[in-house]
């Protein structure tokens, strides 16, 4: 009798398991309000930009603040988050350019204060700058999954980052694919990759620029879908990105020269959860 009740009790964990993946899961973000959420955030890899009459520079990078997401209030269904970055050390070629790590209340002059309005499914709708810094961290978040109504094992869907600001350059468009994997443990594990092959065209006043490149960048994310936060997101974003410029030639009118440049970054990021 025990073993039939045994074998019966699987039969049924198997069938309630299957149809809990046959449904899926809805994952949505929480941020509890007045509350603050703290990642410890790293940045390091290897940077370049060589243009045609100029010597090709490469530098080492390291970034690393401790980022705090604070939810000021819930606005038609839209979370008001004041993200700060403090305790921040930024470092190029081993030099500190900024270094507020013994400071309890200092805000990078690097990274903008920001206020992000974000709906449950982490879809960011709006950007305001509190607080302007150098370096346009909108994109960093933007990595960050943006749910879609359920998820099944092996789902996958496409997230754009848009064209962005670099001190070397701009960026062309971005795309990121996503894989919902499943639990891993009692998370939610999303798999984050891209082999996106870049052709692009982007005109700014008279200079037309032909964009041609690469992202081969993967990733992992850990959700916790019982606080509805992010617990860890690791990875590694390699850019390859090659512009041909059209300036128009100050000696002859209506013709164009042709300025060629390059942009590489290999950067190893995490965003891990301390609270």
């Amino acid at each position: 009798m025990k073993i039939l009740m045994t074998i019966v009790a699987l039969f049924l964990f198997s069938i309630s398991n299957a149809f809990s993946q046959e449904t899926g899961i809805d994952l949505n973000y929480k941020f509890p309000e007045l509350e603050n959420l703290e990642y410890k955030v790293v940045i390091n890899g290897a940077a370049g930009w060589s243009s045609f009459d100029e010597k090709p520079m490469n530098f080492k990078v390291k970034v690393e603040f401790l980022m705090e997401m604070l939810n000021l209030g819930e606005i038609e269904g839209l979370y008001q988050i004041k993200m700060s970055a403090r305790k921040s050390k930024i470092l190029v070629n081993e030099e500190a350019f900024e270094d507020i790590t013994n400071s309890e209340t200092a805000l990078s002059s690097f990274i903008p204060q920001m206020l992000l309005q974000i709906d449950k499914k982490g879809k960011i709708h709006k950007t305001t700058i509190l607080k302007p810094g150098i370096l346009d961290f909108v994109p960093f978040l933007s990595l960050f999954p943006c749910f879609p109504d359920t998820l099944t094992a092996g789902k996958r869907w496409t997230q754009k980052i848009e064209s962005f600001k670099l001190p070397s350059g701009k960026m062309p468009q971005l795309d990121f694919i996503y894989i919902y994997e499943g639990k891993s443990k009692n998370l939610e594990k999303i798999r984050l990759l891209s082999n996106q092959v870049i052709s692009q065209m982007s005109k700014e006043k008279d200079i037309d620029a032909k964009i041609t490149g690469r992202n081969s960048s993967d990733g992992e994310i850990l959700f916790d879908a019982k606080k509805g936060t992010l617990n860890r997101a690791t990875g590694k974003l390699n850019l390859d990105v090659n512009y041909l410029f059209q300036v128009p030639d100050p000696d002859k009118k209506g013709k164009f020269l042709p300025m060629p440049m390059r942009i590489t970054l290999n950067l190893n990021f995490s965003f891990i959860a301390v609270n």
